[in-house]
């Protein structure tokens, strides 16, 4: 037996049931806020007497402006600019500290001002208006970007015409962050701005506490569980210290995003990086040298000039402690790159501060909250593992399959579902046969252990043949033999449009151009638009596709929608200009368009969300302002 485990070199996972983001329900709603439009009105007026432009905006209750976020270009229609105002003085302001920018001043009510010309210009021209608002204690409007075309002008004034822009400028700094949220994100981010430092901390640890039970931290389970199994001696105190070694390497990731974020804002991008191919393959090969080694093909040890230095107990325990740390890291980094509302909401609130202090000490809180069920399972495990014999060499090799498992779980970034579900299908195939499938049955422990075997032999031959029909689901590995043959999948249903911009359910888009090209028909077509920022190597991503964006009634409900699907699996110059004009700090997003593409705002949706709370976002936060 010991020698047909070590020829054992494929594998597959006893499957995880991971549990949905149950922080998605924590928020209460909020009633409908004002557009930016309708609460900061801007009248623009050419007074050529005088040479000046005049600029009157009216504000309503509660909404002030920031000057110095204050900007005006005139151009004239080669695009060439004829004055940038750079020595402009603006009126003073009322004083105000602001959690974004410190002191500065800002206006309520209403603002007129001029802006004065050196002469009138003799060509067609536009002027761009750039300015940002915000409601006083509820939220900040993103930068907004206004142009205003006259022709070339006559002697007597002559009013100007708004131009509605393409789309509002999303690349500027953190006040648009406090824009980018779903119901739950949003909520999280405005309600922790008005909190005390001390308080944040601790909340960001209760919000490790509820993504410890979501998909960001199951997968780390097995892994920690390797990890205690390959000790000499398991106990629970043994338990308890490498758990807490993974744990702090878990968060050292985690502390580096909020450091750096603070510091960057959300064009950093770091653990997008991490999901390429290349970083992919190499923790799949890191996952499958530990999982050989608990197969007892080699053992895994440091050089002999090392290895002479750590002969003493104490340098030992603390080399393996090490280990544990890295595989932390590596975990934190690789493992799991999911964003919920409350992640998500944490890296806006740490974003928009723009404090690197509080980034790192607020994230480091929030992976601790995550480690905590980890540790409290660490030591119990521990302490309940084998301490020697057979069984403790039967834990190994099962620990060995569930490496092999997560390997197979990482793949699926970069594979196809339907080869994921049959290499899964293979190694619980192989491991059944391995754990006596075929054996005659014998008493007691013996008959229980056949009994399993053949369960997970059988199920891993169903997973095989699912596989082999195209299935892609490892909980319903034949449904896609039940499915009537006109059906070709969920994401290819189309629904009948003879109007322009229609492209079936949704439209598979790669690259700026191709989306600014995307949402450019739609705009012709006057139609509103959704777009889905998705990569392969999201499970979150695939989640919502399978469970919500391809639900029949979410489809029905979005019938009067241009749906497109943003891929950034690649993380290239492209897909960091898209995701920093867009401001997308995580995977799955789904941003909603008005038919002229400015963003509806307040309706972004971070994470996972089921199809009926969708609907309802749908018909509270979407649909109302189109």
């Amino acid at each position: 037996m010991h020698t047909s485990w070590q020829r054992l070199g494929l594998a597959l996972l006893m499957l995880f049931t991971v549990s949905t983001a149950i922080a998605q329900d924590l928020f209460g709603d909020q009633e409908r806020l004002p557009t930016v439009d309708e609460a900061i009105q801007l009248v623009p007026d050419a007074d050529w007497d005088n040479q000046q432009l005049r600029l009157d905006f009216e504000l309503i209750d509660d909404v002030y402006l920031y000057q110095h976020r204050f900007g005006f270009t005139l151009r004239d229609t080669n695009g060439n600019v004829i004055n940038d105002f750079a020595e402009l003085i603006l009126p003073p302001g009322k004083p105000k500290t602001d959690e974004i920018f410190g002191d500065v001043e800002v206006y309520f009510d209403r603002l007129k001002f001029s802006l004065p010309l050196n002469s009138v210009p003799l060509v067609d021209t536009e002027l761009e208006v750039r300015y940002q608002g915000c409601i006083e204690d509820t939220l900040c409007y993103p930068p907004t970007r206004k142009v205003f075309a006259f022709d070339n002008p006559q002697p007597a004034k002559k009013p100007m015409a708004a131009v509605p822009p393409a789309a509002t400028d999303s690349t500027a700094g953190p006040g648009f962050l406090d824009t980018l949220r779903s119901e739950d994100a949003n909520a999280f981010n405005q309600w922790m701005n008005e909190q005390p430092l001390g308080l944040i901390i601790g909340l960001f640890f209760v919000g490790g506490l509820l993504l410890a039970f979501t998909p960001c931290v199951f997968p780390m389970v097995p892994i920690l569980s390797g990890i205690i199994a390959g000790e000499k001696e398991p106990s629970a105190t043994r338990g308890f210290t490498l758990s807490v070694s993974y744990v702090l390497g878990m968060a050292v990731p985690y502390t580096l995003a909020g450091l750096l974020v603070a510091l960057f804002g959300a064009g950093l991008n770091l653990q997008f990086m991490l999901q390429q191919p290349a970083a992919i393959i190499t923790s799949v090969a890191v996952f499958v040298v530990l999982a050989l080694s608990m197969f007892g093909l080699y053992e895994l040890q440091l050089p002999a000039a090392l290895r002479n230095k750590l002969h003493q107990p104490g340098q030992e325990a603390r080399g393996s402690l090490i280990g544990a740390a890295i595989m932390g890291t590596i975990s934190a980094l690789v493992v799991s790159p999911c964003v919920t509302p409350i992640l998500a909401g944490a890296l806006i609130y740490v974003a928009a501060s723009g404090d690197a202090a509080t980034g790192a000490a607020s994230l480091f809180a929030l992976s601790i909250g995550m480690g905590l069920p980890l540790i409290i399972f660490g030591t119990g495990g521990g302490s309940l593992l084998p301490r020697a014999g057979m069984w403790m060499e039967e834990i190994k090799r099962f620990f060995g399959v569930v490496m092999l498992g997560v390997a197979i779980w990482l793949l699926d970034r970069i594979i196809s579902d339907t080869i994921t579900l049959g290499l899964y299908g293979l190694l619980l195939t192989v491991y059944g046969i391995q754990l006596g499938a075929l054996e005659p049955a014998g008493e007691g422990a013996a008959r229980l252990k056949r009994g399993l075997a053949l369960v997970l032999a059988l199920y891993g031959a169903v997973m095989i043949v699912g596989a082999l029909s195209g299935g892609k689901d490892p909980l319903q590995p034949l449904a896609q033999m039940n499915q009537p043959a006109t059906n070709n999948g969920p994401l290819h249903v189309s629904t009948p449009s003879s109007q322009p911009g229609d492209h079936g359910p949704w439209q598979t888009i790669v690259g700026k151009a191709s989306l600014e090209q995307a949402l450019a028909t739609s705009r012709q077509a006057n139609k509103p638009v959704l777009v889905d920022f998705f990569a392969e190597w999201c499970v979150a991503c695939k989640v919502l596709e399978e469970t919500t964006l391809s639900h029949p009634d979410v489809l029905n409900a979005m019938l009067g929608f241009d749906l497109y699907r943003v891929d950034i699996t690649e993380i290239n110059a492209d897909s960091q200009a898209i995701m920093e004009q867009y401001n997308i700090l995580g995977l799955p997003a789904l941003v909603f368009f008005t038919p002229i593409s400015t963003e509806i705002p307040d309706s972004r949706v971070l994470g996972e969300m089921g199809p009926q709370r969708f609907i309802e976002h749908l018909n509270k936060r979407v649909l109302p302002r189109l």
